[in-house]
């Protein structure tokens, strides 16, 4: 059996379910490149009285997994939601193919605690991942999808690497708009860092303003880029202002 275990944003947030299934398993591995996990392993470590192997992507995008999990039972911890990543559902095809069982435990994700802004889910267009520039590499596809999203009325999560402030993701998107000139970056947007955890940060104004801020270099952080708005959405992003 491979069990594919949600870890949540946090320590509070593995489930009680979650914790039953990794006392049954004879090893535990642990991804930590998809997506940053606030919590503490050594704690969660001992709360289960098992070990827990971290894996780099290669052992985990390799058959290792599914050849372990033939023979025993076996489960990968994965920071948020087991399947906000493509990676783990190839994990869940290459299992069936090799007659592997699987259960999907899931956990609390960026995907919904976004929704803490005040910002409505089912308003969200397409998510996009903010690459940070390298030489002679500036992405600029995040800024169309924002561009389509805003022509249809709907919001954008934009998701930053790891280890990306919200402050370096507004300069990025900032420079984008230098570039593009259409207008769509420099209106308000909701900066969000360390959601789900008690040391929380949300901001809502423009980009302008909110580079200014020293509390946007926590992280994990994402931004919200906000479509057209519903006046309850309105009324909560003031809660968020300076």
């Amino acid at each position: 059996m491979l069990y594919l275990i949600g870890l949540g944003l946090s320590d509070g947030d593995v489930s009680l379910k979650a914790l039953d299934a990794m006392k049954k398993c004879d090893a535990i591995y642990c991804e930590l490149y998809t997506s940053h996990w606030m919590g503490d392993l050594n704690k969660l470590s001992k709360t289960i009285g098992k070990k827990i192997d971290v894996l780099e992507r290669g052992k985990v995008e390799s058959e290792f997994l599914i050849t372990d999990a033939k023979n025993k039972n076996v489960a990968l911890l994965i920071p948020g939601d087991p399947l906000t990543a493509t990676t783990h559902m190839q994990l869940i095809m290459d299992a069936k193919k090799n007659n592997v069982q699987t259960e999907i435990i899931h956990a609390s994700s960026i995907y919904t605690v976004i929704a803490e802004s005040g910002l409505q889910l089912y308003k969200f267009g397409r998510a996009t991942t903010l690459a940070m520039p390298q030489q002679n590499y500036f992405p600029e596809s995040p800024y169309d999808v924002i561009a389509e999203n805003r022509k249809m009325g709907l919001h954008t999560l934009v998701l930053l690497d790891i280890p990306t402030t919200a402050r370096k993701g507004i300069e990025v998107l900032l420079e984008l708009e230098d570039r593009k000139k259409k207008g769509i970056i420099r209106d308000d947007m909701i900066a969000c860092c360390r959601l789900g955890s008690t040391q929380k940060v949300i901001r809502c104004g423009n980009a302008d303003s909110l580079i200014k801020d020293k509390e946007l270099d926590a992280t994990p952080a994402v931004l919200l880029i906000p479509g057209k708005l519903h006046f309850a959405e309105e009324e909560a992003l003031e809660l968020w202002k300076n």
